[in-house]
């Protein structure tokens, strides 16, 4: 059933394509991420430092508010180990604006481990639903998102971000953002405050092309999700 509902989306996507009435270059993003490790809500799912390619694609609906992406891990050392870990997850949103200050979405993400055997995509690929509401317009552009994973994480994870963006020039800005993690019993035992982590990076504009190096550092507050704080950083080239 789940494989006819991803069908069902990609085959919409391609009827969009073909008979949609906005250009492919506004509907589509693509962005393509190397970094230095895989830290993910205070995980360090890449151990000892291994870096990792992040590449993904966002197809935009129009103006429905609804979109599809689909997102890649791969790691770039130890592929004799981690290449059953390579990664790609689906994810569907719809976007809506509740004001002119309160912007919504609600969504749905497949995470999926298909490249190592039987038994690692039954134990790593999972299901999680998500809920967002955000104030663009106010300070800092704070926004709470909530996800419950519906399968092997079985537990709720709460995310508070705001971002900064300072101007340097026409085509450079530099980008401050910070994201507070609580963790409620997903892929744990416990329930707490799980993570912090602060971040800069430094777009530039490139006609079509954004280029924007990045440096993060993510502080730790439980134990059952990393026992380390983590320094990691890379690239993204966006279009």
């Amino acid at each position: 059933m789940k494989s006819l509902r991803v069908r069902a989306v990609l085959a919409t996507a391609v009827l969009e394509i073909l008979f949609g009435a906005a250009p492919l270059s506004a509907q589509f993003e693509f962005q393509a991420d190397v970094m230095s490790k895989y830290i993910w809500r205070g995980f360090d799912l890449f151990y000892d430092n291994n870096p990792a390619f992040q590449p993904s694609v966002t197809y935009a609906f129009g103006e429905s508010g609804f979109s599809v992406s689909a997102w890649a891990s791969i790691a770039l050392s130890e592929r004799s180990f981690y290449k059953d870990y390579d990664e790609i997850d689906l994810t569907l949103d719809y976007a809506f604006s509740l004001s002119d200050q309160v912007e919504m979405s609600v969504g749905f993400i497949q995470y999926g481990y298909y490249f190592g055997g039987k038994d690692i995509y039954k134990e790593c690929t999972t299901q999680e639903f998500y809920v967002s509401a955000g104030l663009p317009k106010a300070f800092l552009a704070p926004t709470l998102t909530a996800f419950y994973d519906v399968n092997v994480g079985s537990g709720l994870y709460v995310l508070l971000e705001g971002s900064h963006s300072v101007p340097l020039s026409e085509n450079l800005s530099l980008d401050l953002s910070a994201g507070l993690g609580y963790n409620g019993k997903q892929f744990i035992d416990e329930s707490g405050l799980s993570d912090l982590t602060i971040g800069a990076s430094l777009p530039i504009t490139l006609g079509d092309w954004t280029i924007a190096p990045q440096v993060n550092y993510t502080f730790v507050f439980l134990d059952s999700v990393n026992e380390d704080n983590e320094f990691w950083f890379g690239i993204s080239i966006i279009r």
